[in-house]
Order: C-alpha cells, then sequence, then structure tokens
C-alpha cells in the first residue's frame, strides 16, 4: 500500500478540501464536493496488491452506490504500478468502461533511486554533473539539517513557484501535511543552509520502503554553492540509514515531451541517476458524461 492510501493520508486530505470518504474493500474513496450539488470521487494511488484483489463486481456496484447517493460525476481510480506490467489490470479496467482520465492528480511519470546499493554505487550511477555539484556545495561549507519548522520551507517553496509560474498550496495546507504525518513518523523537512541563510528546502514523506520527496524550494541567491544538490544526496543517505530502500523524486516530465512544464525541474532531478518509471495513472468511470465534458473544459481552462 501507498502512503496515499493510509489512515494518517486521509484525515489529511479530509482537512484540505476533500469532505468525504469511503473504505471501499479497504481501498481509500475521497469525495470533493464540486459546483451546482455535485462531486466526483477519487481513490490515490491504489497499489498493485489493492488493485488485484479487487472483485470489480462487487466493488463498483459499492462505489455506484456511493455515487447515486451523493450526485456524482464520475469515480477517479488511481493505481501506483509500472504500466510495462499491468496488462491484466488495464484490460480488467476497460472492460468495466473506464476511460483513461483526460489528466492526472499525481505524476504519472517519476524518477525512482535504489538506495540498497552501497552510496559509492548510487554516487557512481549519478551525471558526472550531479557528483560535481554535490562535491562544490561541500566545498561551499553548505550544511544540511532536518527541521521542525514549515516557515522556511514555505517560503522558499511560494517563491520558488512564483518564480516558475505555476500554482502552490497555501502555507496551511503544509502544517496540516506535516502536523498530522509527523505523528506516526512519515514526514521530514530538510534545509540546506550556506552563511545561515536558508537556500533550500524539501519536504520528504516515508512509507514502508520508500522515501518520496513531495515538495521542494531554493533560493536563487548564492546560487554558485549548489546547496539543492547536497541537499537531495543527504536525504538519500538518511533514508538509506534509516533502511528504506528507494527515493522517488516523483514527477518528472514524459521521456518524450521535451517543452513539456517540468523540463527544468526534470533536468535537474535526472542529475542524481535513477530510473525512470511510468506508472499507469488514472482512469475514471463516468456517471454523468455531459457533465463529465463540462468539468474537463472547465479544468482545462482552470489549468
Amino acid at each position: 500500500m501507498s502512503i496515499f492510501q493510509t489512515p494518517e493520508w486521509e484525515k489529511f486530505k479530509l482537512q484540505t478540501g476533500w469532505q468525504k470518504s469511503y473504505r471501499v474493500d479497504d481501498v481509500l474513496v475521497l469525495q470533493k464536493n464540486l459546483p451546482m450539488g455535485r462531486t466526483m470521487l477519487y481513490s490515490p494511488r491504489v497499489s498493485k496488491y489493492q488493485v488485484s484483489s479487487i472483485k470489480y463486481d462487487v466493488f463498483l456496484e459499492k462505489i455506484r452506490e456511493t455515487a447515486d447517493t451523493n450526485n456524482t460525476i464520475f469515480y477517479r481510480l488511481e493505481i501506483d504500478d509500472l504500466k510495462e506490467k499491468a496488462h491484466e489490470a488495464l484490460e480488467a479496467l476497460e472492460a468495466v468502461s473506464f476511460v483513461k482520465s483526460f489528466e492526472e492528480m499525481q505524476p504519472e511519470h517519476t524518477l525512482v533511486i535504489d538506495l540498497s546499493k552501497t552510496k559509492d554505487e548510487i554516487l557512481a550511477e549519478m551525471k558526472q554533473k550531479g557528483r560535481y555539484n554535490i562535491k562544490v556545495a561541500g566545498k561551499h561549507g553548505v550544511n544540511v539539517k532536518e527541521s521542525d519548522s514549515i516557515e522556511n520551507f514555505y517560503s522558499l517553496y511560494e517563491t520558488t513557484a512564483k518564480r516558475q509560474k505555476i500554482s502552490y498550496r497555501n502555507k496551511d495546507y503544509f502544517f496540516k501535511l506535516f502536523d498530522i504525518l509527523k505523528e506516526k513518523g512519515y514526514v521530514k523537512v530538510f534545509e540546506a543552509t550556506h552563511t545561515e541563510k536558508v537556500l533550500a528546502a524539501a519536504i520528504v514523506v516515508y512509507y514502508e520502503k520508500r522515501a518520496t520527496y513531495l515538495f521542494g524550494g531554493s533560493s536563487q541567491e548564492e546560487k554558485q554553492t549548489m546547496a539543492p544538490y547536497l541537499l537531495h544526496w543527504n536525504i538519500m543517505k538518511d533514508a538509506k540509514e534509516n533502511g528504506f530502500v528507494e527515493y522517488d523524486l516523483f514527477g518528472v516530465a514524459p521521456e518524450d515531451q521535451p517543452k513539456h512544464r517540468w523540463a527544468n525541474v526534470t533536468s535537474f532531478k535526472k542529475k542524481f541517476g535513477g530510473n525512470y518509471l511510468e506508472l499507469v495513472g488514472s482512469f475514471d468511470l463516468v456517471f454523468k458524461l455531459f457533465e463529465y465534458k463540462l468539468f474537463k473544459l472547465a479544468e482545462k481552462v482552470r489549468r
């Protein structure tokens, strides 16, 4: 199971914009209110093990019952499995009238670094520029530490989002994320500093054997220190020392889209090496076709 299916994530989402939650055959289903009294249902990052145990006739009957009583336009099922290995799951979805989602809630492509290897092997598999920039940061005296503060992280996160002209969450979202997930040790905040200035920061979540980089930000000041590179190298070392075997960089551009809006951040992440993975992603079960098309159009305009 992924962290996105845990009770802690469920609690977090119910405090940040989702109105209800259900457990259908042990699969988390979130409900969000939409305009005109409509709703949508969404199951985030359902693991391949959960998917393999789903009996679709029973499962979908329960989903439809929930949809009928809540004026639901569609149900989105997001599958956390490799696309190349999920042929049976894809066939099963198509057989019960799911269609590929027009957008993804979570990244469909990612880079995952194997932390089961030695530190020297992990470094050797990085791009030469990645190793070099880590050394540069060390020579500049960049310091990386774990923090209990959201304030420094958020300042960098907000500044980075504005600089890149992308949407961003409000501060309260991160306070709730940190407060809820830290109860089980599922989250850490890291800061990279130089001459007492915080130059880069990251929020990392931990579940089972995977550490996942969810959010980050960096300063335009003292860019020559290469602080973000040492930040992520220290996160990897910390995760490895605590028994985690994967570091998920969580979100890169598709390999065939060099002009994708994530192209710059993808270039940065690729310098750490890792395996490129394409996930199954999201599929929608549509209950109200006309309204689904209107919702799709509205989302396109909004984004």
